[in-house]
């Protein structure tokens, strides 16, 4: 499969370090080093991508976190996390605390994890609340639409207020929030597209599949790995490394399989056209419908919908993978699987459920080695960007272009 060009003129977003206004600053001033972090269309050989700082530069993150994380929409959690009415978890978007809940209504809502008193964590730990949210440092409360209900002896000894304390403004911060199929969506500036137009060249391209049939597997993998956020979401958008560093994955569904493709002007794609469903004794999953009618019945296809949120639709599951930043060189990394239909989900099927779990638990493996060494590699002054292949890496190339227009505007 061909992809157009991909052509855009002006420079990586890069940044020094070594001049901080005040002790506060989060500035990200502009450098030129000797190849100026220039783009050139990738077909002429040469074209640089990020500079080493851009992974393991904690200012550089903090501008990550100000533009990248709050300028779009990210996914930071699953509906079935929170499943019951009064059910809570703490969540983050690159570092920043959040809340989501289900009201009493079976809205979810989503607000910064912070008391408006001292500031303090309110939510720790998975929870349900039974009346009110409840500060543990000075018992403050707030309701599930996150007004403030209670401040105990705030005016005084037995004095909940004083004269000219304004309650109705000091409720919890409301975060715009949104959902797609199970994925849970937030946009901290508010200002970004409808949810549904952000999306829509995703949801357009995967048409074709009845996601409605999707069932999530209890089981899910999660790991932690000393690498920037960038990094993992480069690793899955090329299959070029497959025949060097999954030999199994390779056996089944080889590099030259694989193909990329363009999603809108944000999210990219690859797929592969040699999808092998696994067996156990001749039994299979159940896959999507009408497969076989519209040529995709070996075919699988994995986006990546910027910035941290990566979807795959094999013939017989539904993967969603989000990857957070903890920190520049550390990352958390979630993968929850969905199959086809109820069928699928019997207890007699849960070996062949645990078939592609399993692979992807070794692929990750694999894969976390190899992303931890690039992140290594990115200590060295040697490192100027790099390069892309013009036919297998266009994707983590337009992935980085986006992610300098973004930083950089």
């Amino acid at each position: 499969m061909t992809q157009p060009e991909v052509s855009v003129s002006g420079s990586m977003a890069l940044c020094n370090e070594t001049s901080a206004p005040g002790p506060n600053s989060t500035t990200v001033t502009p450098i030129a080093p000797s190849h100026a972090g220039t783009v050139v269309p990738i077909d002429r050989g040469r074209e640089m991508g990020l500079p080493g700082m851009a992974y393991t530069s904690g200012r550089y993150l903090q501008r990550e976190r100000e533009t990248v994380f709050a300028q779009h929409w990210v996914c930071v959690g699953l509906a079935s996390d929170v499943p019951n009415p009064g059910d809570t978890i703490p969540a983050n978007v690159a570092g920043i605390p959040i809340i989501l809940l289900r009201d009493r209504t079976g809205e979810i809502r989503a607000f910064h994890n912070i008391c408006s008193h001292r500031g303090l964590q309110l939510v720790d730990k998975p929870c349900n609340i039974q009346g009110k949210i409840r500060c543990p440092y000075h018992s403050w409360a707030y309701g599930t639409d996150g007004s403030l209900k209670s401040t105990p002896h705030f005016g005084g000894y037995y004095k909940d207020s004083y004269d000219g304390f304004d309650r109705s403004s000091k409720g919890l911060a409301p975060i715009r929030c949104d959902r797609w199929l199970d994925m849970i969506f937030v946009n901290l500036s508010g200002n970004a597209v409808p949810l549904e137009d952000y999306l829509k060249p995703a949801s357009d391209r995967w048409a074709c599949y009845d996601l409605t049939q999707l069932r999530r597997e209890p089981r899910e993998l999660n790991y932690t790995c000393k690498a920037n956020w960038k990094l993992a979401v480069e690793n899955f958008s090329e299959s070029y490394h497959l025949a060097w560093v999954h030999p199994a994955l390779n056996d089944c569904s080889r590099m030259e399989d694989h193909f990329g493709f363009d999603v809108g002007d944000t999210h990219v794609g690859q797929g592969s056209l040699k999808y092998v469903s696994g067996q156990i004794e001749g039994r299979t999953l159940p896959t999507f419908d009408n497969l076989a009618t519209i040529g995709k019945e070996k075919v699988a296809e994995y986006i990546t919908v910027f910035p941290n949120l990566m979807l795959g639709v094999p013939p017989d599951y539904f993967l969603v993978m989000t990857v957070n930043p903890i920190s520049a060189g550390r990352t958390q990394e979630r993968l929850t699987f969905y199959f086809v239909s109820d069928e699928a989900m019997t207890p007699e099927k849960q070996a062949l459920r645990h078939l592609p779990i399993d692979l992807w638990d070794v692929t990750n493996d694999e894969d976390i080695t190899m992303i931890e060494r690039l992140q290594t590699g990115r200590q060295s002054p040697k490192f100027d960007g790099g390069c892309f292949s013009p036919e297998l890496e266009k994707t983590v190339y337009r992935f980085q272009q986006k992610i300098a227009e973004v930083v950089g505007s």
